[in-house]
């Protein structure tokens, strides 16, 4: 049963949704968005207390980020480095749902999607959203601005987006985590945006846009720093998956990887967005969703 929500609640994540697709028409889109989502917020109790308080320190570790991203001081490679370590403690805390005062909106719980599949619960997370909405603003993350840059970006893309589906999916089949299952479920109509714009959004920002990226650039040229920047964020990405146990880990790890090539091969966000989307729009649509009990 999908859970009808009341009309703060739809402005808060409505407003949300507005700075999310603000980032791609600057910070005077985004910023005002982002601030009307927080005010609504607390009229409609998703967030209560600290909640801001938590949201401002994140935009501050970004911000004190990007003044110290090229060092050409000792001292401001300390701030660096203290400033990574900031973004990557609250990305952290507020993308796992750690911190308090965020009470994001129960959509629908424990819904059986598939046959003999594990029930599945559906939150839209306010406090991971707002990990990639800072990430990208305040890091000034380089989005797609024109139909060319789209059309060039998915055209190197579409390769890896299709090996990343196969793979994953392959990898889900032979490890017993899903079965084939085609089907519709009503579901998906919220499942699909909440997907895309605020878990493959706020995951790739963090692990792709501020991880990876940030990782190859302190090697610079040196021969091996792409496939270890991949690497290491793909690792990242699959112990950050670690409560869905070994297998699920070692999926979201191979997964992972494919994403961080899509971004690699094309220096565009939105391509690790959208193999991410499609790996789980596949296993949605397609096979068991979420896994086979």
């Amino acid at each position: 049963m999908i859970n009808a929500a009341p009309p703060l609640t739809i402005a808060t994540y409505t407003t949300l949704l507005l700075a999310v697709l603000g980032l791609w028409y600057g910070r005077k889109v985004w910023v005002p968005m982002s601030a009307l989502a927080i005010v609504f917020g607390y009229a409609s109790g998703v967030l209560t207390g600290a909640a801001a308080a938590w949201l401002v320190l994140m935009a501050g570790c970004c911000a004190f980020y990007l003044r110290f991203r090229a060092p050409a001081t000792p001292f401001g490679r300390l701030a660096k480095a203290i400033a990574a370590f900031g973004v990557l403690a609250c990305g952290i805390l507020l993308g796992t749902h750690s911190l308090p005062g965020f009470h994001n909106f129960l959509v629908a719980r424990e819904v059986t999607i598939s046959p003999g599949a594990t029930p599945y619960t559906l939150y839209l997370n306010f406090d991971k959203t707002m990990v990639g909405i800072l990430i990208i603003g305040v890091l000034r993350i380089p989005l797609i601005c024109t139909a060319r840059a789209s059309a060039s970006a998915l055209t190197r893309a579409a390769p890896v987006l299709l090996a990343t589906v196969a793979l994953a999916i392959a990898g889900a089949l032979a490890l017993g985590y899903v079965r084939f299952d085609a089907k519709w479920h009503e579901l998906f109509w919220i499942w699909a945006p909440a997907n895309l714009l605020m878990t493959c959004l706020s995951e790739e920002a963090f692990f792709r846009g501020f991880l990876q990226r940030e990782i190859r650039a302190a090697l610079a040229e040196r021969r091996y720093a792409e496939p270890l920047a991949i690497g290491i964020a793909a690792a990242a990405f699959g112990a950050a998956h670690l409560a869905g146990g070994p297998a699920y880990a070692a999926l979201a790890t191979l997964a992972g990887a494919g994403y961080g090539y899509a971004y690699a091969r094309t220096g565009r966000l939105e391509m690790a967005m959208l193999t991410h989307f499609a790996v789980n729009a596949t296993h949605f649509l397609l096979f068991t969703y979420p896994r086979a009990a």
